[in-house]
Formats: C-alpha cells, structure tokens, sequence
C-alpha cells in the first residue's frame, strides 16, 4: 500500500498551542471549528503516516512518502485564490486525494467563479488524481455541481464532511431520545460579530444559556480573546462591535462578567465532544460545533447562513433551519426548528461512509482501525 502524508494543520495541539487565543487562532487556521475534520482524517489514515503543513519542501513531501492526503473545506469560490497551492502540488509531484472540498456561494443555485490560480489548483488535484476512481471527495451535491461546470465530472463524489464520521458508533438512536426531550441545558455554538444580519439570531440565542462554560466560540480573534479573557488585547472599537452584537442592553463591565462566566473556546475533539455531553441540546450557527455535538450522541441544530452550512446539512442529514426562519427561539420551542429522522441519518451516514471508503481504496491507502470500526459499526 502508498505511504501517506497527511498535508495540513496537525489537529493534535500541545499546551503552547493555545497558550493564548492568539495563538490557538493562528493554529487552527482561524477557527477551531477546523480541528473537527482535520481531526477526522488524520485519525482515519492507517500505517505510518507523516505530518507536514501546506507549503513544505518538495524535497521533504516525497522523503515522507508516496501519496498525499489533504483536508479540505470551502475552498472552492471566488473568494480563494489558491495559486500557491497549485505551484506546490504541482512541485511535489506525487498522487493526491482531496477530503472534504466544499464550494461557497451567497445560496445554493448561484453558480461560482474560480479564480486563475483555484481553477489551476483545481486542474493540478485532477491530473493528479490516482487515477482509480474518484479522488476528491465533496460536501454535498451543490459543490458537485461546480466541479463538473468546471470540467471535471469523474474526479470527485459525495462523502459530506469526514467529521461525520468521528465517533465509532451510530449515534443515531441516542439522538432519537434526546430530540424528544425539552432541554433543559442548552448550548450555544457562537457566531461573528462582522455579520450584521446575524445579530438578531445571535442574541437570540444568549438567553438560552445559563449555565458555565455553555457560549462556545469558534471564528473570530476578539471572539476567541473573550473566551480567553484577554479583554485588554481587543481594540475599543472591535470590543464595542462585539459587546453591542451580542449584549447590546448590557453594560460593558457586565458583558465582560458575563464572558468570563459563558464563554470557551474548545482545542481539541475529544475535549469538546466530552464537554457538551453535559448539555441537553446544542444550537448555533458554526456547523461543525453541531456536528462534534451530533458525534457525542448529544442533540444539535445548525442555524444556515450560507450556502457552505446548508448544503453540509442537507447532505448528511443534521438538522438544520435557515436564519430567516427563526423567530422567538425559547428553551420550550428551539427542537421545533429542527426535526430529525433517526432512520435517514442512519442510512445517509452508511452510502457517504461506503464512497469514502472507496477513495481510500482506490487510492491504495491503508485506512486505521478505527475507520474500520466506523465501518463495522455503521
């Protein structure tokens, strides 16, 4: 079998590695959200595997092995350009397959424009292709759709997000009894300050806290620094714009308390899926804060606010509701914006898991046992 080398951020942190919210920002390409699915595939590639970031030497990509294995997210989209990407595949030489490739546009429907350099990162993943079958795998038939307007219609197929597949157990039937039973705790996977039109449904949701520790963070420096405490290291104004986007009937001081009491910023999965098995229900706008919930066997809707969140939901069946749908969220009312059927997650989870597996075998990669565990389980 081809020696993999898994091409992106280490998802294992050490303690230096969020010493500070900067620097836990900077490790997780900005969003700890990431931790999910680089988590995801690292832990599913089996043998020896080697870890370099995006970038390496050429020389030390083909020393470390013979195929490339590289997570992937929203990539696809004019607001990318990914020309450096393309130079360094294009050095590096060596088959390669793509996990997790998503498309972003305002709403499903609206046809995406690439760039010169994603367009040539997207021809260089094709023409290095293992050659087998399909090497890139997509997040929903939306980015599907993309990938063939652009001219590649055999390289790529549907497998959701690897994240999908984190925990070894369906949890279908753990999530069944919980989405019938009123939460009584409930937590919030936050979003950005820098969308106004979020800001409704992200005070929306402050009230539903009330516990510690229950407003989790994803996205956003000043967002992470609150988490942190790190009030002092947030200019005023970005301070102000997040206070106002959240608390904006609060004084300053009393936000502050407030963060300090709610607010975390998670750093790794196992960390996170243990940390919301103590609440009754998870609810917020940052998808892959519902889906390490989901995995924990712990009931979450995912509030869409783009095409990315909503087609990810769509094709893996997690609940999901559009903002606009969204008015007067109570504890009493939040499981009636998300309905979830038990059986169509049970059997949408086993055909992405089987075209998943099929990439990794065509491609000629040794999966770990605990993929195989996934695989028996499912």
């Amino acid at each position: 079998m081809r020696k993999a080398v898994f091409l992106g951020v280490d998802p294992l942190l050490s303690a230096e590695d969020h010493a500070d919210a900067a620097t836990l920002f900077a490790r997780t390409g900005g969003n700890t959200g990431n931790l999910a699915f680089l988590n995801a595939v690292r832990s599913h590639l089996g043998g020896e595997v080697s870890v370099l970031p995006l970038g390496a030497p050429g020389r030390d990509v083909r020393a470390a092995g013979n195929i490339i294995v590289v997570p992937l997210a929203n990539q696809l989209g004019a607001h990318t350009d990914l020309g450096d990407w393309a130079d360094w595949f294009t050095e590096y030489n060596l088959p390669v397959i793509g996990i997790g490739l998503g498309a972003q546009a305002r709403k499903q429907g609206d046809p995406i424009k690439l760039s010169d350099g994603t367009a040539r990162w997207l021809a260089t993943m094709a023409r290095l292709s293992p050659g087998n079958g399909p090497s890139l795998g997509l997040r929903g038939a939306f980015t599907a759709d993309q990938i063939v307007r652009a001219g590649y219609p055999n390289v790529a197929t549907v497998t959701g997000c690897p994240s999908n597949f984190t925990s070894v157990d369906n949890p279908a039937d753990r999530l069944a009894e919980g989405y019938k039973r009123r939460p009584e705790r409930i937590a919030v996977n936050a979003g950005i300050p820098f969308l106004p039109a979020m800001a409704r449904i992200e005070r929306m949701l402050v009230p539903l806290v009330t516990g510690e520790r229950d407003y989790i963070v994803q996205h956003g420096l000043e967002m992470i620094r609150i988490a942190y405490g790190e009030f002092d290291l947030i200019s005023p104004a970005e301070l102000d714009l997040t206070h106002q986007y959240i608390m904006p009937g609060q004084d300053l001081d009393t936000f502050k308390d407030w963060c300090r009491v709610h607010a975390v910023a998670l750093n790794s999965v196992q960390g996170w899926m243990q940390h919301v098995r103590q609440f009754d229900f998870v609810v917020g706008t940052r998808f892959h804060g519902a889906m390490l919930a989901i995995q924990a066997g712990v009931p979450a809707g995912c509030i869409t606010i783009d095409s990315r969140t909503e087609e990810m939901c769509q094709t893996m069946g997690i609940p999901y509701c559009n903002y606009r749908k969204i008015d007067g969220l109570t504890h009493d009312n939040v499981l009636d914006f998300f309905p979830f059927d038990p059986e169509s997650y049970r059997e949408t989870r086993r055909t992405l898991l089987d075209r998943y597996l099929k990439i990794y075998a065509d491609a000629d990669i040794e999966i770990s046992d605990h993929l195989r565990a996934v695989s028996r389980a499912t």
